[in-house]
Formats: structure tokens, C-alpha cells, sequence
């Protein structure tokens, strides 16, 4: 399950539309990381709420999983900002700040697993998602984009051209929600980490 209390997390800011709809987002996320699937009637049924409420908030399936990855993206932001970063650099050095990016990453991966793998089976055929998933990628483009100009000039990170080093490191750890990946965890553990230290250390210039 992504969290261990749907009824905690719904709890948050605003007026009771507001907990609601985070009410059946939590839901929603419960019964696709239990069965990979999820409809409005079984994700209404467990917020306690009838299949009309559902519907209000959320016009279609695919609303449904925008919201959920709404949830899913924030985490990741939320999370990865805190090992992304010019001060964990600094302060842990290259190797250790990459294995822990990759170590975050794989681990939200796991946790959102049943979400990632649904979203991707819609992604071609709503412009919904499409839209959501391009955001995404930007958002985590630019905050790799930041780390990377910031440690070049505090000369941790080799010269280069920050934008294709960091098409290159994004192409990596995008790749990391695969079947190879959790079949091979040490791959995520230590050959990504050891291979991107390589590529982007000062010493590589």
C-alpha cells in the first residue's frame, strides 16, 4: 500500500470537498497498489462515499489517475529534492548524492509501481496524461539541470554542456522502472551510481 492510513491522509486543509476528493485519491491509490486496477464504484465503496460523489470529483477514469498522479509527482519532487541538491553534493560528495537520487527514485518507483504501470497503458490515448506525464519530465529535467549547473561551478561536475549531461543522466535514472532493474537490484545499488559518478566527475573532463 503507498501509505498506511487512507482516513490520515485525507485529513489535510479545506472544506469538506476538498477531503473528500483527497479522500478518494487516497483510495484510489489504495486499490491500485493492491490490484493494479481500480473503478469508480470499488475506490466509492471504500471512501464510504456513493459512485455519484466519485463521478463529481473525478469526470472520467483518466481524471482519476490525474489526481492520483498529482499525488504520486508531488512525492517525487518532495523527496528527491532533498538528495538533488547542491548541499548534499557538498556535502556527501558526487557518488554518495547520485546513489541516493537513484536510491529515492527506486523506491518511489516500487511504492507507485501499480500507478506508473497504469498511467503508461493510458498515456497514447489521453492527452490528459500525455500533458501531465510532459510536465513531469520538465519539472524533474530542470531541478537535474540546476544540480548539475551548481556543481559544475562549484567543481564537482565535469565541463560540458549542462543540458546534454543532463539529457544523458535523466535518460538513466528514467530507465530505472524496469523489469531488469527490480530483477537485478544491485544494478540500482551500485552499477548506476558508479556509472554516472564516472561519466560526470571532474576527473572525466
Amino acid at each position: 500500500m503507498v501509505t498506511s492510513s487512507s482516513t490520515n491522509r485525507s485529513s489535510g486543509p479545506g472544506g469538506k470537498a476538498a477531503r473528500t476528493r483527497r479522500l478518494l485519491q487516497c483510495c484510489t491509490l489504495d486499490v491500485i497498489a493492491e490490484t493494479g486496477e481500480f473503478t469508480g464504484e470499488v475506490v466509492a465503496d471504500r471512501a464510504g462515499v456513493s459512485i455519484g460523489t466519485f463521478y463529481s470529483h473525478f469526470a472520467t477514469k483518466d481524471h482519476a489517475i490525474e489526481a492520483c498522479l498529482a499525488v504520486c509527482f508531488e512525492e517525487y519532487e518532495k523527496q528527491t529534492k532533498q538528495v538533488e541538491s547542491i548541499e548534499h553534493l557538498l556535502d556527501a560528495g558526487l557518488e554518495a548524492t547520485l546513489a541516493a537520487i537513484v536510491a529515492t527514485i527506486t523506491r518511489l518507483n516500487g511504492e507507485y509501481r501499480g500507478l506508473l504501470r497504469l498511467a503508461r497503458a493510458r498515456i497514447q490515448a489521453s492527452h490528459l496524461l500525455r500533458e501531465q506525464s510532459r510536465t513531469e519530465e520538465r519539472r524533474a529535467f530542470a531541478a537535474t539541470l540546476r544540480l548539475i549547473q551548481l556543481g559544475q561551478a562549484a567543481g564537482r561536475i565535469r565541463a560540458g554542456e549542462p543540458e546534454v549531461l543532463t539529457a544523458t543522466v535523466r535518460t538513466v535514472l528514467d530507465g530505472l522502472d524496469t523489469w531488469t532493474i527490480r530483477a537485478h537490484p544491485e544494478v540500482a545499488s551500485r552499477e548506476i551510481p558508479e556509472l554516472l559518478t564516472r561519466y560526470l566527475s571532474p576527473s572525466a573532463s
